[in-house]
């Protein structure tokens, strides 16, 4: 049998957005039930810096496409993959192997989650992002946007924020609460239009290989 090759010390740095099926809040921060019992969602990751051994990655995106019902912590995902089909061969297959959680890591947690992996697949990504606005297209199958949400009493020029989620997506990291504007999406034998509905920023950095979750270790000493 041959030797599978080792893995490299990875990092992958920048901003991640997500425009999913929840109420504006988004209860998966806080382990709880998505707002309707079922989540569907795009979560995109723009790769500001970042490398898989000697393999750069800075200036590439991915994007999962999420559903699952029940308990975010279950296992009971079915993730799609797309990945920038501006890579090349190299760099597709590292990040393949980061994000469907083959390199350890964050993403290894995912994994864990997974019931069904519905592929992979090398697309045209279209990322403009600003402080006022998150936008992503892949042309036929996803037409997302979203922006922070400042209605009701948020004070004008701020931003509302969530410090210290007990479950941040992609690692500690103050979250900005937003509104998608549009997050239409077709693919992976699914279809939705979630526009108005929850969306969020959180500013990322992932390290591996290595393990990752959510979860503190339970401490019998610290139970009472």
């Amino acid at each position: 049998m041959d030797e599978q090759p080792a893995i490299p010390n990875w990092r992958l740095k920048g901003d991640w957005f997500d425009l999913c099926s929840c109420n504006i809040g988004c209860p998966c921060v806080f382990g709880a039930n998505p707002s309707s019992g079922t989540c569907e969602g795009v979560l995109t990751w723009i790769i500001r810096e970042g490398n898989y051994g000697d393999v750069p990655l800075g200036g590439l995106n991915a994007i999962i496409i999420s559903a699952w019902t029940g308990n975010v912590m279950e296992r009971n995902r079915h993730f799609g993959f797309l990945i920038d089909d501006r890579a090349n061969r190299s760099q597709r297959d590292a990040l393949e192997c980061i994000f469907t959680g083959q390199a350890g890591g964050h993403f290894a947690a995912w994994r864990d989650l997974t019931e069904q992996q519905m592929g992979v697949q090398f697309v045209p990504i279209n990322v403009t992002f600003s402080d006022e606005r998150w936008k992503v297209e892949v042309p036929g199958m996803i037409d997302g946007e979203g922006a922070p949400y400042r209605n009701l009493m948020v004070p004008d020029g701020k931003v509302c924020k969530i410090s210290n989620a007990p479950r941040p997506e992609v690692g500690p990291g103050d979250i900005t609460v937003g509104q998608a504007k549009k997050n239409i999406f077709e693919g992976f034998g699914m279809k939705w239009d979630w526009s108005s509905h929850s969306a969020k920023h959180i500013p990322f950095e992932h390290i591996g290989p290595g393990k990752f979750s959510w979860r503190k270790p339970w401490n019998r000493q610290t139970q009472s």
